[in-house]
């Protein structure tokens, strides 16, 4: 089975790869509505993770890409951790990265409310923004009804599996795609000096690759897993598939993963309790409490 997922933001956060968007009609909102349009084209499912601020400043360009049957929506923070460097700083002081715990139920709340209010949907699924989660994060995610969560890399884990508050977590285990890939401001030697500085390390190295090798890491990876009985968990952001190449590679992906059965990320409720016979995973350790 193939999970597809995607993040999507709002533009006012200002993130690195909306900055290199050279088509002044398009936003990165704009460009996710091209993205599933594809996902229609080869009936491929996908589930987008979307900011809060999308459906409170961007409503009119969401709502055809909320409104797809192709897609599932969950929830990406509201505010999206900004300002960003408060965060960090905040994090690293305290180990909570998402702000003290009033606030990050308050932003959870806030994502939760907005897409009902929207859509009429409850939020099941969510995905921190740039992962991050803290020892308060999945009680607060329990709290307000969210049940699966996509928010660590492990390439070995390869089944859904029951974590803190009962959520249920499936992480990325093929390649991602933004902190693997060569795009917008990612250069060669932009990458090689971040490297050097110690980021951008996860379970699949901190090796980057052009659009093609990407794209043929993630087929092997996916259809590995895949034919193992295992759930591949994929990360194409609607930016970076179209800074890269425009979405040439996605659509092959797509065309390759119409083949398969692909499911949303809500759908790891009813498979959880039920892994083929002999697919190993591999736990990783409850989150510390501080």
């Amino acid at each position: 089975m193939i999970c597809l997922t995607g993040d999507v933001h709002h533009s006012s956060l200002l993130i690195n790869d909306q900055r290199h968007i050279d088509d002044p009609s398009l936003t990165e909102i704009r460009i996710a509505q091209h993205y599933v349009q594809l996902l229609e084209k080869h009936g491929v499912n996908a589930t987008l993770y979307v900011c809060g601020r999308c459906f409170t400043e961007e409503w009119d360009d969401l709502e055809p890409v909320v409104a797809s049957p192709r897609v599932e929506v969950g929830g990406h923070m509201f505010n999206a951790r900004f300002p960003r460097e408060c965060f960090d700083a905040y994090g690293e002081q305290t180990g909570l990265w998402n702000g003290p715990r009033w606030y990050q139920d308050l932003d959870i709340g806030r994502n939760v409310e907005v897409v009902r209010e929207k859509t009429g949907e409850q939020l099941v699924s969510w995905r921190g923004h740039s992962y991050k989660v803290d020892c308060n994060t999945y009680e607060l995610l329990a709290k307000h009804g969210l049940k699966v969560t996509s928010d660590a890399i492990e390439k070995d884990t390869l089944w859904p599996e029951r974590i803190e508050a009962g959520i249920i977590s499936h992480p990325l285990n093929v390649i991602p795609d933004h902190d693997h890939l060569y795009h917008a401001h990612r250069t060669r030697e932009y990458v090689e000096k971040i490297n050097a500085q110690g980021y951008g390390e996860d379970a699949f190295g901190a090796v980057s690759y052009t659009i093609e090798e990407w794209g043929e890491l993630v087929l092997r990876q996916a259809l590995g897993i895949d034919e193992r009985g295992g759930i591949a968990t994929i990360l194409c952001h609607p930016l970076c598939m179209w800074l890269a190449d425009r979405f040439q590679t996605f659509e092959r992906l797509l065309a390759v993963f119409a083949k398969r059965r692909t499911i949303h990320a809500r759908d790891m409720v009813g498979l959880v309790d039920s892994p083929p016979d002999g697919l190993t995973c591999s736990r990783r350790p409850l989150l510390l409490t501080f």
